[in-house]
């Protein structure tokens, strides 16, 4: 008799057991198992860092080597002010006007000082010429990440642009540049364009003397 309590104690015990692990998923292995599948899902690899990074660069090329972006334009023209008194409502109100739409535009690449340094350094710079009649696209982009450990967070960047305008050959143009991501934010700190050879500049200068 007193084997069989034993059993059905054992048979109560086991079945409780099995309860726990069905219904509250409560053995160590389970818990383990969820922890690992989860880690795995949540822990970007380096490479998928830097897919994102180029992506981002493709994203912030496209906006500043396509155009012009006549809304820009005008808006950064009223928020020069002109002969207006900088201290004036209307003023500000064009200032803020200017930096919603750079916000609204950049703010998800950039990191708050990233974006600052590049509305003051020259963000949009062929755009400033939107009265003129021309249009740039971009062609085609390299981008590559440094090849040096140490700066891994930066990547260079070699462009094409096309320039085109009523009377004249279409003619290409490349603009080069370099992009520093924060380690910490991931998101662009620093962005520069150029050109060793500035015909592009040069070619809508003179189109827009021509206006």
């Amino acid at each position: 008799m007193k084997s069989q309590l034993t059993y059905k104690r054992i048979g109560l015990f086991t079945l409780a057991a099995l309860a726990c692990v069905s219904l509250m998923g409560c053995t160590p292995t389970s818990e383990a198992i969820e922890k690992r599948e989860t880690k795995t899902e949540t822990v970007p690899t380096a490479e998928s860092a830097v897919e994102m990074h180029i992506k981002t660069i493709e994203a912030v090329l496209k906006e500043e080597l396509n155009g012009p972006d006549v809304e820009y334009g005008q808006l950064a023209d009223a928020a020069m002010g002109g002969n207006n008194d900088p201290n004036s409502v209307k003023q500000k109100e064009n200032v803020v006007r200017l930096n919603s739409y750079v916000k609204e535009r950049y703010q998800q690449y950039f990191t708050e000082e990233g974006l600052k340094e590049f509305q003051s350094s020259g963000l949009k710079s062929y755009h400033s010429y939107y009265d003129t009649e021309f249009e740039i696209r971009l062609v085609e982009s390299e981008i590559k990440q440094s090849d040096i450990d140490t700066a891994s967070n930066q990547y260079h960047i070699k462009s094409i642009v096309e320039l085109t305008s009523p009377g004249e050959e279409p003619s290409l143009h490349e603009v080069e540049g370099q992009v520093i991501f924060s380690t910490k934010e991931g998101k662009i700190g620093r962005f520069s364009l150029g050109q060793k050879d500035p015909t592009l500049s040069d070619k809508i200068d003179e189109l827009s003397k021509r206006d």
